[in-house]
C-alpha cells in the first residue's frame, strides 16, 4: 500500500485520511537524463550546419553525439507506456482506453502547432513533420484499443512488432502505389502528400514503435 499522511479534523470523531501522492523517482531521473541527451542532439541540429551519415566515425564528435542520442526516442516510448501502465492501475478499461485517447490526440496536435513553431518558427497547416511526438500520440491512440486485450495478447503484439519489423525493410512505399502513404506511415519514413498541396513528413513510422509502448 501506497503510504498515506492522516489528518485529524474537529469535527465530531472523524477523521480525514488524505492519500499522499507518490511517484516513481527513477523513472522520473531517467526521462530528465534522456531529455540532456535530447537537448544535446537539438543543440547539434541547430548549430551545425553540416548534414551527415549517423554511422560515418570519420568525424568522431558527431559520430559520438548522434550514437549516444539515438537512445532518447526509444526509451520516452518505453517511458510513455509505463506510465500508461502506472497509471491503469486500479482504474477501470473504459477509463484508460478514454485517457490514452484523448492523450495521444492532444499530442498530435501540439506537435503539429507548439513544437513545429518551436523548430521552423512558422505556423504552415500544409507543412507537417511527424516527429516524436507525433509516433507517441499515434502508439497512445494505438495502446487505447490494445488495452482491451489480455496481457498476453498485447505482449505478443508487442512481441511481433518490435523482433520482426526489420524484415520487411525491403519493401519500399514506392513500389506500391497509391497505398505509399500507408507503408510511409507504417514502416517506411517519407513524404505523405494530402489534400491541397498538404504534406506530412513521417520521420518515425508507427512499426515498431506501437510495440515498444506496449511493452
Amino acid at each position: 500500500m501506497s503510504p498515506a499522511t492522516t489528518e485529524g479534523f474537529g469535527i465530531g470523531h472523524a477523521t480525514v485520511v488524505r492519500e499522499t501522492p507518490t511517484r516513481l523517482v527513477s523513472v522520473d531521473v531517467l526521462r530528465g537524463l534522456v531529455m540532456a541527451l535530447m537537448a544535446l542532439d537539438h543543440t547539434r541540429d541547430f548549430f551545425s550546419t553540416s548534414g551527415f551519415n549517423p554511422r560515418d566515425v570519420t568525424e568522431p564528435g558527431l559520430f559520438l553525439t548522434r550514437w549516444l542520442t539515438h537512445l532518447c526516442a526509444p526509451t520516452f516510448i518505453l517511458l510513455a507506456g509505463l506510465s500508461a501502465f502506472l497509471y491503469g492501475r486500479g482504474r477501470k478499461t473504459g477509463d484508460i482506453s478514454r485517457f490514452l485517447l484523448i492523450r495521444g490526440f492532444w499530442l498530435i496536435l501540439i506537435d503539429f502547432t507548439l513544437i513545429k513553431f518551436g523548430w521552423r518558427f512558422e505556423f504552415d497547416p500544409f507543412r507537417m513533420t511527424g516527429g516524436i511526438i507525433f509516433v507517441i500520440g499515434i502508439s497512445m491512440i494505438a495502446l487505447a484499443a490494445l488495452v482491451w486485450l489480455p496481457r498476453w495478447a498485447i505482449a505478443v503484439v508487442a512481441l511481433v512488432m518490435i523482433a520482426a519489423h526489420n524484415l520487411f525493410d525491403g519493401l519500399r512505399a514506392d513500389a506500391l502505389g497509391a497505398a505509399s502513404w500507408v507503408w510511409h506511415l507504417l514502416h517506411d519514413p517519407g513524404r505523405i502528400d494530402l489534400a491541397n498541396g498538404a504534406q506530412l513528413y513521417v520521420l518515425y513510422p508507427l512499426i515498431p514503435w506501437i510495440g515498444v509502448m506496449a511493452a
